[in-house]
């Protein structure tokens, strides 16, 4: 794991079920274990005899009452149209970080990540589950050392490749169009990784993609049966295709553009490097602890020296096919070139 990150042992609390009845995971680089099951997170072959982070499921009530001993500034504050608070995040140096959204539960995060206590609501497990692949593993994954990136990612070749690019770009739509060409999912929006020497290392992140619907009535029968069982039909279509290994180097970077005039997609490296996209596609970009900028200024700086990033600009005219097209072909030609 990344620098000072020591694995926790399973709380030795008697109320705790036996070790072997626990639900255990894997996601954001983290070991997961405890009484809070995810359905959308690949289950450990077996228990594990340390977890990185502990999941415990416990009433509302319970967050409520450890929430009030803290003085709590609000980190992350986002509202829906009508006014109504969607999404809040507070934070308290002694007892951590309260994430919270109407439908999908509320959730505290221990200071260094170690421990979760979720109280999700009654209604659809995909709900609630999303804030927890969409937040809460997240945070947990920086609190424990490891950084995370606004981006999704595929295996090709043995390696991740990830996709950057502001809200809209079409990163989610991209990798799936890419997997369900038989490529493997690395992550869906949020991609984790740590630095281990000169190596850049990509995590997996949960086992679902959330697809437009749109976009998959326009893929062709084989490759909607590529993408996996859908499991969610909603706002948007949650698929469960093939997964990569849980730990990756990263081979490239793609940052995806707005589509602009003409037709075509254009494919070009970024030089001079531009640092600024990676720092911009930083998630979590609330939690300014000093430990956790250096850290992510060195994370930035290892892709920059060692992973190539390319920018890809697609017409208003190129339709999400012709652009997993171009960035298939270039992706498996640039990995082919870098390790002949």
């Amino acid at each position: 794991m990344g620098s000072g990150h020591v694995a926790q042992p399973l709380p030795p609390n008697a109320s705790h079920p036996p070790l072997n009845d626990l639900w255990a995971g894997r996601a954001f680089g983290l070991t997961l274990a405890g009484t809070l099951a995810l359905e959308s997170v690949v289950v450990a072959s077996r228990p594990p005899a340390r977890a990185d982070t502990w999941l415990e499921r416990v009433p509302r009530a319970a967050v409520d009452r450890r929430w009030r001993q803290a003085r709590p500034r609000t980190l992350l504050e986002r509202r829906l149209v009508d006014g109504r608070v969607g999404l809040s995040v507070q934070a308290d140096d002694d007892v951590g970080f309260r994430v919270w959204a109407p439908r999908h539960g509320c959730y505290l995060v221990a200071p260094d990540g170690r421990r979760v206590l979720g109280a999700p609501p009654a209604g659809p497990v995909w709900r609630w589950e999303r804030l927890v692949l969409a937040q809460v593993l997240p945070l947990a994954a920086v609190l424990r050392g490891l950084d995370v990136f606004h981006a999704s990612a595929v295996e090709l070749a043995g390696r991740a490749v990830a996709f950057l690019g502001g809200s809209g770009a079409g990163k989610t739509t991209l990798a799936s169009r890419i997997v369900a060409r038989r490529a493997r999912l690395v992550t869906d929006d949020v991609l984790a990784i740590e630095v281990t020497g000169a190596t850049v290392r990509a995590h997996r992140g949960g086992a679902v993609a959330r697809i437009d619907p749109r976009e998959l009535r326009t893929l062709a029968p084989s490759e909607r049966r590529t993408l996996g069982p859908v499991r969610v039909r909603a706002e948007k279509c949650h698929v469960t295709p093939a997964l990569a290994a849980a730990r990756l180097p990263l081979g490239l970077t793609y940052h995806l553009v707005r589509p602009a005039g003409g037709r075509g997609v254009r494919i070009a490296p970024v030089r001079p490097y531009d640092p600024a996209l990676l720092i911009g596609s930083a998630f979590l970009s609330y939690f300014t602890a000093a430990e956790r900028l250096r850290r992510q200024l060195e994370s930035c700086a290892a892709i920059a020296q060692s992973v190539p990033l390319f920018q890809v600009r697609a017409g208003a005219g190129a339709s999400s096919a012709d652009v997993a097209d171009a960035v298939l072909r270039h992706a498996e030609s640039a990995l082919g070139a870098r390790g002949a």
